[in-house]
């Protein structure tokens, strides 16, 4: 599988950062970004101040959690995603730099997206042909590639499937779930 990064795949990521999130009483369990501090770490603090009185407004389920760190742990053993990831960080340090800058919530806000989009396409792909039409109604598919999409629907869903993977695996990579 290989996959491409540009400053198209970096806006696209980046865009959904403008969407708003609510906060969340708990990151991912078992994974803490290398960006906290070495107190929050050793103590095993989430993301996030339990006293919250969001707590019962968490926008991450203990499935969600799971979900996104079975899909990380596999991403770091994928030599292809981390050559990936090795590959974007050279070529556009400064967008990432930007990225970093994001709150923990904006970022597990759009990993949870991704995610929620990932456990989709199944749905949405039932009938590959009516998710052409759907996708190229919503004004989601560039109309360079309709006439590719439209010949061969399933491109459609790979080309997909691959955007979403690698915008969850950027932002991971980006708030520090990948090192």
């Amino acid at each position: 599988m290989k996959y491409q990064t540009s400053l198209s795949s970096i806006i696209l990521l980046r865009s959904t950062f403008f969407l708003h999130f609510s906060a969340a009483q708990f990151g991912i369990p078992k994974v803490i970004p290398s960006h906290l501090s070495n107190q929050q770490q050793q103590s095993g603090e989430t993301l996030y101040d339990n006293s919250s009185s969001q707590q019962q407004q968490a926008f991450l389920s203990d499935q969600d959690a799971a979900d996104m760190e079975a899909i990380i742990s596999e991403a770091k053993k994928d030599l292809q995603t981390m050559a990936m990831l090795t590959k974007m960080k050279a070529e556009n340090a400064d967008s990432i730099a930007e990225l970093q800058k994001l709150s923990p919530e904006e970022i597990l806000g759009g990993m949870k997206e991704a995610l929620d989009n990932m456990k989709l396409i199944d749905y949405l792909f039932q009938d590959k042909e009516r998710a052409v039409r759907e996708m190229e109604k919503e004004g989601m598919i560039l109309k360079d590639h309709l006439k590719k999409y439209r010949k061969d629907p399933g491109l459609l869903e790979e080309d997909t499937r691959r955007g979403l993977y690698f915008q969850f695996v950027s932002l991971a990579a980006v708030g520090g779930f990948m090192d």
